[in-house]
């Protein structure tokens, strides 16, 4: 698949198969993570990828407790916030069952004379969703999360995860247990903004 497929079809995945990824697979999602933008190519990012099954069943523990907070929220009044809502749940419940888990790590190191965050997430991001597409256009699905916020004094105990290197992304990798694509979004002529706002 081309790159513009993988994109117009890379839909945050919330529910997986149980099945192990290849290794060579894991290593093309890697190796495009890599290809990401950084500030002054400092490539200051580090990634953490989890496959022991009791080091995802003590991360998927962390947030676990997300999904009865998910299942309590309102009825959002839409069949997309529905949807998301029940895919929020599910990833939380069953997080330590999905084959692979992907930390995007960093560090603080640019500019030198003063490291600024915002240069060092640039490349985080970067390479997260450099990593999702990937995993899309090889058959695999990918979210790009946030979910070391729900515990992520534990997820760094558990991975012994520096505290001057910072956590970016919370990325679970595997082959998809639901639909792919198209993704929805608004169209192009609604945000883009020629020579002036």
């Amino acid at each position: 698949m081309d790159v513009f497929e993988a994109m117009n079809t890379a839909r945050a995945m919330r529910f997986y198969k149980t099945d192990p990824v290849p290794q060579e697979l894991l290593d093309k999602v890697l190796w495009a993570a890599t290809r990401a933008s950084s500030p002054n190519n400092t490539q200051a990012w580090h990634f953490v990828v989890v496959r022991d099954p009791e080091q995802r069943r003590r991360l998927g523990e962390v947030v676990a407790p997300l999904a009865e907070r998910v299942k309590g929220f309102p009825d959002p009044g839409n069949q997309v916030d529905r949807r998301t809502l029940k895919g929020a749940a599910n990833l939380s419940a069953t997080l330590g069952q999905i084959p692979v888990i992907v930390l995007v790590c960093g560090r603080n190191v640019y500019p030198a004379h003063q490291p600024q965050e915002t240069m060092m997430y640039s490349a985080m991001y970067a390479a997260s969703q450099n990593l999702v597409v990937a995993a899309r256009a090889l058959g695999l699905g990918a979210a790009f999360t946030t979910l070391h916020h729900l515990g992520e004094r534990q997820m760094r105990d558990i991975l012994g995860i520096p505290d001057e290197v910072y956590i970016g992304t919370v990325i679970p990798l595997g082959y998809p247990d639901g639909p792919t694509g198209p993704v929805s979004r608004r169209p192009v002529e609604e945000v883009v903004h020629y020579d002036h706002w």
